[in-house]
């Protein structure tokens, strides 16, 4: 037995070695940030002090090359799990362009300081282009961690890492190959061949392995964390085989298995902590590792070789991110950030490195200045990304408010253990990323006489506990919920009440226990009982290996108050799960849908159809469900809403029987006033007697119709239940004089009328840019004003009113700017300024 250790440099115990690198792994960032140093950097500073050329503590040997490349590759694969595909795809130009300029500005610059300058020939000074166009994005922890992968600069640059380390392997190949006997047509056909094989092979048949494993292997998160890890290996050592980096492939690996890996799901974030905690910092440890400090002091052609490739470096990534924020109009702070993520040099950089020592193109002098630009490079580029990468998140978090925004609480019943995880999936899915708010699974155990119901509790706290372990594992914070009543819709109702809930995630088996109901008694009863957004979810198949997401939504549902909310909900969703998205359309609202689709954060592409006849939906050639693949979603709406059908009552129930192995959810928008619904309506003047004028009763496709046809269409909706007392408007308008004078407003008709059926004064605005014919009127109607009051308002109140509307509109003719209007939202602000100023 040893009483004391017996200490040798460098350290052979593996016990000792691995404590080493944890300790350094944990405390070497944490004294940094004391000195507004990024973590990442004070650990391969620490790499460099252990090493070989200092302290001589650790040696880089085969265990620390291993784990030091394992980390390599992990991050890669990261990046691509990471990456907005949708961003990345609308914005595929954009990176492509970038890698381009990010590779060919140090390439073509280090031909004449290679050549003239150094003294290289021009095969080194090609390699040495190769080795400084590339780059390693050593700085995506930080970008992660400051919440900006999602912003389109650092998705460029994350997408133009594939090109610029693509094109310097492509380097690499031409001028060795042209050192070697090899036969150059030869070469390349086969280089070629392969290449396109493996892409083909990564791109088609990784996603379906995927699909595939995640179909049948459910609920087994370190299963499918093992899955992943393999798939990544595999990939990158096929890369290496075919001649490419193993980087791309474990890049490409990533991106192939993006959709399937959700980013806010418990295996994202097993994902993400394993690599952040242990794989990548034992890369940055093994590259601190590769200074050699004592060539510093031996060599002054060592320090006139770095300084040169730092300058290459920094130059030509700083000017390529500059041209980049000048062409697409980003801001100074995205510029740099992304020079920030460009510049750090690790990965592409030492292959080429190795191959042009290997080959004699590259001297021992100049891999020393290779390691030591690779450790400056690697200091330089995430203090770039901390600094301006906040100001990036502080720009995206003082933008324009969006009511999307709005503080969001989602509550989650849970009755069957079977469907508990599901449902918790969807909840995470359709949580903001940036949300503080924890979920709230909740049970309720019924109360009765008879029954035990103490038994019935600490089985509803089971099933919960399960629910809590999950969200827990994705890093979500959760609040379990449990509430006792003798009727489960009342326990539900309670708790929203209680918990200040915004949306509600419910599960149904799609079976229906009477003709005249919806759903079934509970989720009939919490529909009619709350006004917050219900989401009604069937769930066949997991979530995550969605392709297709369809989005139903009926005619005339956009005048919904909540309408917008449950777009952004939806949209949120297809960007989480990484879906293509199939909007179902009527006539008269796919204007509408285009225009909040295209307008709405975030940033997705969507293919529409437009049904000519609603009855079509399930009859249309077009629309095609495959059971695994696709998530069907349908927009409905409460009795008694404005959009309300009773077609639309029986819709879940025709669409579960017909589809019954289709992921199938039924949304119901919220009804209630909040942050999020204010802007569906905009106030004229209270004061002046003026109602405030709603969305649903502002319509902007009044052309090529006469006036009746236009009033008719304008307040259809409202009087669907009257269709006779709607004529008898019509006819009252058409009949009387206008209320205001042509010549003061032209094209603009301002007219009233009362009905028994209108509790309180309702205006209705038609905004018809080519104009409608109007009796009695020579210039065609481009505004028209309808105002309904109650039969108890005298006609003298409602001209007063009518005039009040007038002078608000002559006021520096905001008549004319609300004629260019094409969306509420440009309604709304045209009233709400010229109001300020009236």
């Amino acid at each position: 037995m040893h009483l004391l250790y017996n200490f040798s440099l460098p350290i052979n115990d593996p016990v000792l070695i691995f404590a080493i690198v944890m300790l350094i792994i944990l405390l070497a960032p944490m004294v940094v940030q004391r000195l507004k140093i990024p973590g990442l950097v004070g650990t391969i500073l620490a790499g460099t002090i252990v090493g070989p050329s200092v302290l001589g503590l650790l040696e880089r040997d085969d265990t620390i090359i291993l784990l030091g490349t394992v980390g390599l590759l992990y991050l890669m694969f990261m990046a691509g799990l990471s990456i907005d595909l949708n961003k990345f795809e609308k914005n595929r130009n954009k990176s492509v362009a970038f890698g381009l300029i990010s590779f060919l500005i140090p390439q073509l610059a280090a031909l004449p300081v290679g050549m003239l300058l150094l003294d290289f020939s021009l095969a080194s000074s090609l390699l040495l282009g190769s080795i400084v166009g590339s780059h390693t994005l050593l700085a995506y922890p930080i970008a992660n961690r400051i919440g900006i992968t999602k912003n389109t600069g650092v998705t460029m640059a994350m997408g133009g890492t594939i090109v610029t380390d693509m094109f310097s392997l492509l380097i690499l190949a031409i001028v060795a190959n042209s050192l070697s006997d090899a036969t150059g047509f030869t070469f390349w056909l086969t280089f070629a061949l392969l290449v396109v094989g493996y892409t083909a092979l990564i791109l088609l048949g990784l996603p379906v392995l995927g699909r595939w494993f995640f179909k049948n292997v459910r609920n087994q998160t370190n299963t499918e964390y093992v899955f992943m890890i393999a798939l990544l290996f595999i990939s990158a050592f096929l890369a290496d085989v075919v001649g490419l980096a193993p980087i791309i492939g474990a890049f490409l690996a990533g991106l192939t298995l993006n959709r399937l890996v959700p980013e806010s799901g418990t295996l994202m974030s097993r994902v993400q902590f394993v690599g952040n905690a242990y794989f990548i910092p034992f890369f940055l440890i093994s590259v601190g590792m590769l200074v050699d400090v004592r060539v510093m002091a031996e060599s002054w052609e060592v320090w006139a070789q770095t300084g040169a490739f730092v300058a290459l470096v920094v130059f030509g990534k700083s000017l390529a991110a500059k041209i980049t924020q000048w062409i697409y109009k980003m801001s100074p702070a995205e510029g740099w950030t992304i020079a920030g993520l460009t510049i750090p040099q690790a990965a592409a950089t030492l292959a080429v490195t190795l191959v042009g020592f290997e080959i004699g193109l590259l001297s021992q002098t100049s891999v020393n200045a290779v390691v030591l630009m690779i450790l400056i490079t690697c200091l330089i580029g995430p203090s770039l990304v901390e600094r301006f990468g906040r100001q990036v998140a502080l720009q995206e978090a003082s933008a324009q408010y969006n009511p999307q925004d709005a503080p969001e609480r989602i509550l989650v019943p849970l009755a069957n253990p079977q469907t508990a995880e599901a449902l918790m999936d969807i909840a995470m899915i359709i949580r903001r990323s940036n949300s503080s708010e924890p979920l709230f699974p909740l049970t309720v155990a019924r109360s009765s006489e008879n029954a035990d119901t103490d038994a019935r509790v600490a089985e509803s706290e089971k099933m919960l506990s399960h629910a809590v372990v999950h969200a827990a594992a994705a890093e979500t914070p959760v609040i379990p919920v449990t509430r006792i009543d003798m009727n489960i819709s009342n326990g539900i109702t309670r708790a929203i009440r209680e918990l200040r809930i915004s949306h509600v995630v419910i599960g149904w088996n799609g079976e229906i226990s009477a003709r005249q109901l919806i759903f079934g008694t509970v989720l009939d009863q919490l529909l009619d009982e709350s006004k917050q957004l219900i989401m009604v979810s069937k769930v066949v198949h997991p979530i995550n290996i969605t392709e297709r997401i369809f989005l139903v939504v009926p005619p005339y549902l956009d005048r919904e108050t909540g309408f917008t909310g449950a777009v952004g909900t939806i949209k949120n969703m297809v960007n989480e799960i990484g879906a293509s998205l199939v909007v179902v359309t009527s006539r008269n609202n796919h204007k509408t849908m285009r225009e909040i689709i295209s307008n709405k954060d975030p940033e997705i592409e969507a293919e529409y159809i437009t049904l000519n006849e609603w009855s079509d939906l399930l009859k249309d050639e077009r629309i095609q469900f495959k059971d695994e693949e696709d998530l069907l979603i349908l927009l409905s709406t409460r009795n008694g809403t404005v959009s309300w059908d009773a077609n639309l009552e029986r819709l879940p129930r025709i669409i579960a029987q017909n589809y019954p192995d289709v992921n199938f959810l039924t949304i119901y928008p919220a009804e209630v006033s909040s942050d999020e619904n204010a802007h569906n309506y905009v106030a004229f003047d209270s004061m002046q007697d003026i109602p405030d004028i709603h969305n649903e009763n502002v319509n902007f496709e009044l052309d090529d119709m006469d006036a009746r046809q236009a009033l008719r269409e304008l307040m259809s909706k409202r009087f669907s239940a009257n269709p006779v007392e709607l004529t008898e408007i019509i006819d009252k308008v058409l009949t009387q004089e206008t209320d205001n004078l042509p010549g003061e407003l032209p094209g603009v008709v301002l007219t009233k009328s009362r009905s028994v059926n209108v509790e309180k004064p309702t205006l209705f605005l038609g905004i018809s840019p080519n104009g409608i014919e109007y009796p009695d009127i020579e210039e065609k109607v481009k505004l028209l004003f309808v105002l309904i009051t109650p039969a108890s308002h005298s006609t003298q109140r409602n001209i007063r009113t009518l005039g009040n509307i007038a002078r608000l509109l002559g006021h520096r003719k905001t008549y004319k700017k609300l004629m260019e209007a094409r969306n509420f939202t440009e309604v709304s602000k045209i009233i709400t300024k010229a109001r300020s100023e009236f």
